[in-house]
């Protein structure tokens, strides 16, 4: 008889919050200034997710790198194949009416991405203006826009006189969620700009539309004051004056154009463009890099929020950086040069689960792989594993439940597997692994093995291969979403098997992953 599944562990996850950190091991900055141009160029591919503010799927949306294009599906995912990358780097932007576009730049030394995110800001009309008189339009915190007249051309060129419908949302970088909603990563770009990463102050995104919807833009030599409100927790360090960037789709960056300067509680400046506009220091930087494992398992931390926050700034946003880790559980960018940095890597639920002082550092870095455990498995409640068995000789069903699987998905080679750790029963260290043989990730029948500790420390598990029983998967969901299903079948005590087999029932429903 040969044993198919043994014990096993986990996976965990990672993310970060503003200056640069890209979704790959590697970041390859071409000339250094933003522009990526590099000399060479290779396909490759994109997949990933994109959602709203509130980290609800988005549907129908159209998603373009390069010139391959996507629409995602029901649950907000897509997937660009033949995707040009140019040094490593390839601009993913994300276009569905009723929100603003969405734009990221990801780099990746192998030309795959397997994690990108993407957050759409929802676009509501906050004000209208005539073209003829012009005006100003302001949304609840004091961002505003005031125009003059006889300021709108239309989308084919032409002078536009008809009413304007303007739409306004602010970005506060001493939010959480501000680096991903923020598009791009906050790296200047262009030939006059200097390496380094920006310091964010306050983000606006202003965008005009006639009747129909089409966009409108500002006339050849026509401006607009903007004003831009600065947190709080950040006005005692913002200077008098501060150079304001505009957010290059194109480059997937930050160029300089501007300057506003500090009046009050805001930054006002005069711009000549719509696009999202950034009030915002450039600092110099040095390449970090790190990478993270789970305790437990020993595989890498995946696709979680990583940030790394000035020590002078944790009460705000400025000076932050974040992005997510990649497949190998690593970040990369970059951070600023000479500071004590505070690092954070946040779980699923949204808290810390590991915190530590670094630097200063005067060069490019790569620290030692940091091993951690993340705690916000325990608190997912929606992840559960039932077992029910039926023992030969008897009419009553025992069940367990796996309602915390200590480790939980990890799909790696052909099979799926489904860790779970102790039960419900506090007197015993009841343990399941199931693994699902199948290399594709889609819902269906595939076959089935199950191992697992129960009473007694007794062992029982299918065997390999006239007993495996079939699984249904009815839900296969990208990683961080769900695999759901339910099998049935024989299982039997390992390593001497009994004459009788054991009756088995399984449903699950657990996080993936990898």
């Amino acid at each position: 008889m040969k044993k198919l599944y043994s014990k096993n562990a986990a996976t965990i996850i990672i993310t970060i919050i503003i200056i640069l950190f890209a979704c790959k091991k590697d970041i390859q900055s071409g000339s250094g200034n933003g522009n990526d141009t590099g000399t060479g160029t290779a396909n490759g591919s994109v997949q990933g997710i994109i959602t709203d503010l509130n980290n609800s799927p988005v549907s129908n949306a159209t998603v373009t790198g390069g010139t391959a294009t996507a629409t995602t599906d029901a649950n907000g995912k897509f997937t660009l194949t033949k995707v040009q990358f140019s040094s490593n780097a390839v601009v993913v932007t994300v276009t569905k009416a009723g929100f603003f576009e969405g734009a990221k730049k990801f780099i990746a030394t192998n030309n795959a991405v397997s994690n990108a995110a993407i957050q759409l800001i929802t676009k509501t009309v906050s004000g209208s203006v005539t073209a003829a008189s012009g005006g100003t339009v302001s949304i609840t915190g004091g961002s505003a826009v005031n125009f003059t007249a006889g300021f709108i051309t239309a989308s084919n060129g032409n002078a536009y006189t008809g009413n304007v419908s303007v739409s306004i949302n602010y970005l506060n970088p001493a939010d959480q969620g501000f680096n991903t909603s923020a598009p791009g990563d906050l790296k200047s770009a262009g030939n006059t700009n200097q390496p380094g990463s920006l310091q964010s102050f306050g983000v606006i995104a202003v965008e005009m539309n006639d009747a129909s919807g089409n966009k409108l833009q500002l006339a050849t030599g026509n401006t607009a004051t903007i004003t831009i409100p600065i947190p709080s927790s950040l006005l005692s360090k913002a200077p008098s004056s501060i150079p304001l960037w505009y957010f290059d789709d194109t480059k997937g960056a930050w160029k300089q154009e501007g300057v506003a300067t500090k009046q009050g509680s805001n930054y006002i400046g005069v711009v000549s463009h719509f696009s999202f506009w950034n009030a915002g220091d450039l600092a110099g930087s040095i390449k970090f890099t790190v990478s993270f494992k789970d305790t437990v398992s020993g595989t890498a931390y995946v696709n979680k929020l990583v940030t790394i926050i000035r020590l002078d700034s944790t009460s705000g946003g400025a000076g932050a950086t974040s992005g997510r880790t990649d497949n190998t559980g690593t970040v990369s960018g970059q951070v600023p040069v000479n500071e004590v940095l505070v690092l954070r890597v946040f779980g699923d639920c949204g808290t810390i689960v590991y915190s530590k002082n670094i630097g200063p550092f005067s060069k490019d870095t790569t620290l030692r792989t940091i091993t951690l455990t993340d705690n916000c498995q325990f608190q997912d409640t929606s992840q559960y594993i039932h077992l029910t068995l039926k023992y030969p000789a008897s009419s009553n069903e025992i069940n367990y439940s796996w309602v915390y699987p200590r480790n939980i998905t990890q799909t790696r080679d052909s099979t799926t597997n489904l860790f779970g750790g102790s039960t419900n029963d506090p007197d015993s260290a009841k343990y399941i692994s199931i693994g699902i043989l199948t290399g594709n990730t889609t819902p269906g029948d595939y076959l089935f093995g199950i191992y697992t500790i129960l009473e007694f420390n007794k062992s029982y598990n299918t065997y390999y291969p006239n007993n495996n029983s079939n699984t249904v998967v009815i839900q296969y969901d990208a990683v961080g979403g769900y695999i759901t299903g339910s099998a049935s079948g024989w299982l039997k005590n390992f390593p001497q098997p009994v004459t009788d087999s054991v009756a088995f029932t399984c449903t699950y429903r657990v996080k993936r992953r990898q």
